[in-house]
């Protein structure tokens, strides 16, 4: 029986042995091989350096005067080419080939109703020109008011601050030649 207690102490023992904690042992660092610091000079960023702008000497040259057609033109109202003009309007107004209902489609569409120049059914009509050797469309045109008739363009262009020379973008002494025989009846 002493053999058994013994025996049993030793287990007992053996197993408190192995539950004991051993001391922690503290790991040793690892040597970090060290490079010799290069000593570079500290550079300090300069100052970006805005250059002071030379004023610049301001020359001043002569503007040309605008010299208004109607100053020496004072009949340019009454030349037939202006007082029929209304002929000319899709050279601005249209694209080549563009017949008058092509442009009137196109500029009045979703503005006036087709009825304004055609009627409403079943009088269905295709506009005539009120005016002779006009196109059809100073039929309503007028710049103050385009319900009325204007039927010279010197009125059209000068009101809506169209200068002559929107159409006469000839040489000026081209311009006076074939405004002559205009300027002398």
């Amino acid at each position: 029986m002493k053999r058994i207690i013994l025996l049993l102490l030793v287990c007992v023992g053996l197993v408190l042995a192995g539950c004991a904690k051993k001391p922690t042992e503290v790991p040793k660092a690892t040597p970090v091989p060290t490079t010799p610091a290069i000593s570079k000079p500290v550079q300090t960023p300069k100052p970006a350096v805005t250059p002071t702008p030379t004023p610049k000497k301001e020359v001043k040259t002569a503007q040309p005067t605008t010299i208004k057609c109607e100053s020496c033109h004072t009949k340019a109202i009454d030349y037939p080419p202006h007082k029929e003009g209304g002929k000319y309007c899709l050279k601005c107004h249209g694209k080549p080939g563009m017949t008058v209902a092509e442009v009137a489609h196109t500029v009045h569409k979703g503005v006036i109703g087709c009825d304004v120049c055609h009627g409403k059914a079943p009088n269905l009509t295709i506009p005539k020109p009120k005016y002779p050797n006009q196109s059809v469309c100073v039929n309503c045109h007028n710049p103050k008011d385009p319900t009325k008739p204007c039927t010279n363009l010197v009125t059209v262009h000068l009101e809506r601050g169209k200068y002559c020379t929107v159409c006469h973008t000839q040489p000026l002494n081209v311009i006076h030649k074939a405004a002559d025989q205009y300027a002398k009846s």
